[in-house]
């Protein structure tokens, strides 16, 4: 965090990410460091001289969460708004879930409608989340009747996680979710667990699957 927001590192996150990081921020929700870099991107070009303060900073298990505060002033475009010059000030809280000294998932969250209203008199309209229609989506599009923990086991396989970040997110042994793979990838025409990634990308699932392995992650 002092990386990113005290030194303006933003756009080299490599030596603290996992290839496939999963990234949930208000403004983007993807995989990888240079999604994340992108992100972060939005708030430095709008707010470039943001002070970042933590406030309580708090570690459980395989997750560390801290409760921040910033405080800048509107000198370039953000979401659509065009600079203004006037001061903004803002909390939120940063998710971070770890494993070998490696950041595998970054979930932040953020009142953006709070910060467009100190710099427009536009409301600002998010975009509208998948929400619980996120598995109906999923099996309407391949024509199956995948349950609810199927379709969990194919979000977070088709992005090759960890076998403890499974086993953690999931409350399951790592041998269940193994079984519910085992019985799930015949229904898709698969044979091997490597192939879910192509499989979801060319089944026009992977951006759903992926929406649904950062809830289960963050």
């Amino acid at each position: 965090m002092s990386h990113v927001w005290l030194e303006g590192g933003h756009q080299s996150l490599n030596d603290f990410l996992i290839p496939q990081v999963l990234v949930k921020s208000p403004v983007k929700q993807s995989v990888g460091g240079e999604k994340l870099s992108d992100a972060l991107s939005i708030w430095f070009r709008g707010f470039p001289n943001l002070q970042y303060r933590e406030n309580t900073l708090q570690i459980y298990k395989d997750r560390v969460n801290i409760e921040w505060e910033v405080k800048g002033d509107h000198l370039g475009e953000f979401l659509g708004v065009a600079a203004t010059g006037k001061p903004v000030r803002y909390s939120g809280t940063t998710d971070l879930v770890m494993f070998d000294q490696k950041i595998h998932a970054y979930c932040a969250d953020v009142q953006v409608s709070s910060v467009v209203e100190q710099i427009s008199p536009a409301p600002y309209v998010a975009k509208k989340a998948l929400g619980d229609d996120m598995y109906l989506a999923v099996n309407r599009l391949l024509h199956l009747n995948l349950t609810n923990r199927q379709i969990d086991c194919l979000s977070l396989l088709c992005l090759r996680c960890d076998s403890r970040v499974i086993s953690s997110k999931l409350n399951i042994k790592y041998s269940t979710f193994r079984t519910h793979v085992e019985r799930t990838l015949p229904l898709i025409g698969l044979k091997s667990s490597k192939d879910v990634f192509d499989w979801a990308l060319s089944s026009n699932t992977l951006e759903i699957l992926i929406t649904i392995a950062l809830e289960k992650i963050c």
